[in-house]
């Protein structure tokens, strides 16, 4: 019996990261192919096809880029991948995952990790992470759950998850759902069932700029008036508590042309919607023809309106997506 096929996409990262014995830090030294070696139990489980995609800090990572795994991975499975596992930094993990699954279209899994330690620390996570991912996408309860992000043994779907702390191994974190299940003995255990997402179409358009600025004590509202003024194509507000902003900045965006959605800065909750009524309340916001952003956080609200802005979505079935996602 032959046995299943996995692509293994790597985009650098901490996981591809060594000093080489080198002073001045890490940086991007292994390809897909030494990835996967370190990991000689795969052999064993499927045909892996390794290709080394980007070799970049995930900071550094373009929503073209992204646009490109997609692509990439779309053509894996085309080619008889039963699951796609991509390699990458996880500064930006949490939104490369979220932006593709806005658009994964396909029942076979899309699985992202990457790794905390580098391949020179003592207990490095890379290559457990790995292992834990092809577990995961070769399972057939992962199908039709889009795309996944598995670390530290840890399913998380890519709508919730969230990286929280700076070094631990236990970072991230599925914020207001919990996780979609464990890797346990060497296998994918869920505890969640698969959840129906909307997909949306993949733009034939340039993606709009949009800005997030975020509220603090003091803030004067200038950058606002001053991204207003610029090329963007739309803003999100990272707002104290429910989300709600200072009597400046509401004097700004009371100015603005251009969309403008309003979420949380306090890392975990579902934005107000009608519970206060002062002067940049999230009532008053409304009140401007500005979108609360429900449960998403600013990254993700901006990707969620940068797929929509360029599928030309009017503002109205906006406000509708946002308060159905």
């Amino acid at each position: 019996m032959s046995k299943p096929k996995i692509s293994i996409g790597a985009l650098g990262g901490t996981i591809c990261m060594s000093a080489g014995g080198k002073k001045g830090g890490v940086k991007p030294s292994f390809s897909a192919d030494d990835l996967i070696a370190a990991v000689p139990v795969l052999k064993d489980m499927a045909t892996i096809h390794a290709q080394t995609i980007l070799a970049l800090p995930s900071g550094s990572l373009k929503l073209s880029d992204i646009i490109s795994v997609y692509k990439w991975a779309k053509e894996q499975i085309k080619n008889g991948a039963k699951g796609v596992v991509i390699t990458q930094g996880t500064d930006t993990l949490e939104e490369s995952s979220f932006f593709l699954n806005l658009i994964w279209d396909e029942e076979a899994p899309l699985v992202m990790t990457g790794a905390m330690r580098n391949a020179d620390d003592i207990s490095a996570d890379g290559a457990g992470n790995i292992y834990a991912s092809v577990i995961t996408a070769l399972d057939d309860k992962s199908r039709n759950r889009g795309v996944l992000v598995v670390l530290n043994d840890t399913i998380h779907s890519a709508k919730w998850v969230h990286k929280s702390n700076t070094f631990s191994l236990q970072t991230f974190i599925s914020v207001n759902a919990g996780v979609q299940g464990m890797v346990v003995e060497g296998q994918a255990r869920y505890i969640t069932c698969a959840v129906k997402r909307k997909i949306y179409p993949l733009p034939n358009k340039p993606l709009p700029k949009i800005a997030i600025v975020q509220s603090y004590l003091d803030n004067d509202g200038s950058i606002i008036k001053l991204i207003g003024e610029s090329n963007f194509e739309g803003m999100v507000i990272d707002g104290f508590g429910a989300g709600h902003v200072s009597f400046d900045m509401m004097d700004e965006i009371e100015k603005l042309k251009i969309p403008v959605i309003v979420s949380s800065k306090t890392g975990s909750g579902m934005c107000a919607t009608k519970t206060y009524g002062y002067k940049g309340s999230e009532i008053d916001l409304q009140n401007n023809k500005c979108i609360m952003s429900g449960w998403l956080p600013a990254v993700k609200a901006r990707l969620l309106l940068i797929i929509l802005l360029a599928n030309k979505i009017s503002l109205k079935e906006i406000k509708n997506e946002f308060e159905n996602f």
